[in-house]
């Protein structure tokens, strides 16, 4: 099989959607990817998942005080609800379209963090009294623009987005901190070259500094 030959020939990889969970069957996955249910690196048929790792280093020197908001139910708000636990958060609203799928995530996480699922109907109503307003969701990615008021009592907006968005720029406009998928995605690739015993961190922070994120 493909899969089989891949994994022979290379100590090393990256995995990414639609194969972060098909992948469990030819690998053995630590406890983090178990839990997260998704390997998104590979060394030695070890499977690794570096998404939350990514985020976590991507805020923890950040204020998160306050209530915190998390915009959709997907891979990437499980990676990130899981470094926010890791980061010591108790409780977080969480908002998506599919009401069900919210569900899913609040008692898969039960006694790690306490989840508040709310309808998408009630985003604005919530972003009302938050501090902090996280987007995982994909909405932006083309120039699209999320249904939400944002207000001056957000201290910060994490868009998981990598590039310039409609969130990002008015957030920016109100004065509110913007953190966006480039910082996450960074500290996701450190934690991958760590792993592969190849991180040369003079060569890398070099690299960090150059791209101001």
């Amino acid at each position: 099989m493909e899969i089989n030959e891949i994994l022979n020939n290379y100590y090393g990889l990256n995995i990414t959607i639609p194969f972060k969970e098909k992948i469990f069957k030819y690998i053995s996955p630590v406890d983090d990817a178990i839990f997260l249910n998704a390997v998104n690196t590979i060394f030695k048929d070890i499977g690794y998942n570096t998404d939350w790792i990514g985020f976590y280093n991507s805020i923890k020197k950040e204020k998160l005080n306050g209530k915190i908001i998390i915009l959709g139910a997907g891979g990437a708000s499980k990676a990130i609800i899981y470094g926010l636990y890791k980061l010591g958060v108790d409780k977080i609203t969480l908002i998506n379209r599919t009401y069900e799928k919210a569900m899913y995530l609040k008692k898969q996480f039960f006694k790690k963090i306490d989840i508040n699922v709310k309808y998408f109907e009630k985003l604005n109503d919530e972003v009302e009294e938050a501090s902090v307003f996280i987007n995982t969701t994909s909405l932006g990615m083309f120039g699209e623009s999320i249904p939400i008021d944002l207000t001056k009592k957000l201290e910060l907006i994490y868009d998981v987005i990598y590039f310039y968005t409609p969130l990002q720029r008015e957030a920016q406009n109100m004065g509110i901190k913007v953190l966006n998928g480039e910082k996450m995605w960074y500290f996701q690739s450190i934690e991958n070259l760590k792993i592969w015993n190849i991180y040369d961190s003079n060569k890398f922070d070099e690299i960090f500094n150059s791209l101001k994120l």
